[in-house]
């Protein structure tokens, strides 16, 4: 086997050649205007290029980090724009005689949950969401226009945990009833509009 040695000699002559005396550089001191300007672009080029491979490796992960960026938040945006809302209300007409008939049988001691807005309202929603428990609590009370209305009309929604719906129903209490109650705490809730909002 023959192990060849690493040649530490400059390339500029075969080995044992004598320097020929064409290629000696002028040792005059004074430096030329053509050797001057190689060595001011070496030595700049020396200067910028771990600038440059910096400014490079810098650009190219900004741009990695724009595209990652983009493909994670893309699918999000479309999703929210995307998403088709079909709306379902219903406002249902009110049968005085029934809703009187309802009071006079909740003022004689019958089911106390009438008086209670949110438990109205759950039970409406229990009748629509097959996902819903019946609890009062899961459901947020959006608008109590107290002002407006004297306190007399109250919204509550839910939504499941898919988010896939929005089931609001608005409940309401009418002062129609004050004679047969006999007063304003003891008047029934009911139900008068029911929203089902889907998302697909």
């Amino acid at each position: 086997m023959v192990i060849i040695g690493i040649q530490h000699r400059a390339a500029r002559h075969s080995v044992g050649e004598e320097k020929s005396k064409r290629f000696k550089v002028k040792s005059s001191g004074k430096k030329t205007f053509g050797k001057i300007l190689m060595e001011a672009s070496m030595r700049l080029e020396c200067e910028l290029k771990p600038v440059g491979s910096a400014l490079r490796r810098a650009a190219g992960i900004g741009m990695a980090g724009m595209i990652v960026g983009a493909l994670v938040l893309a699918p999000l945006s479309a999703a929210a724009n995307g998403r088709e809302e079909d709306r379902i209300s219903n406002e249902r007409p009110i049968n005085r005689a029934k809703v009187e008939n309802l009071q006079r049988w909740v003022s004689a001691g019958h089911a106390d949950w009438c008086k209670d807005a949110r438990l109205v309202a759950a039970e409406e929603l229990w009748r629509l969401a097959p996902d819903y428990s019946g609890d009062g609590f899961e459901m947020n009370e959006v608008n109590a226009d107290i002002i407006s209305n004297a306190g007399n009309r109250v919204t509550f929604e839910w939504s499941p945990l898919d988010g896939r719906a929005l089931y609001r129903v608005t409940v309401q209490r009418f002062d129609w009833l004050l004679p047969i109650a006999r007063n304003i705490e003891s008047i029934v809730w009911v139900p008068t509009s029911i929203e089902i909002r889907t998302h697909e």
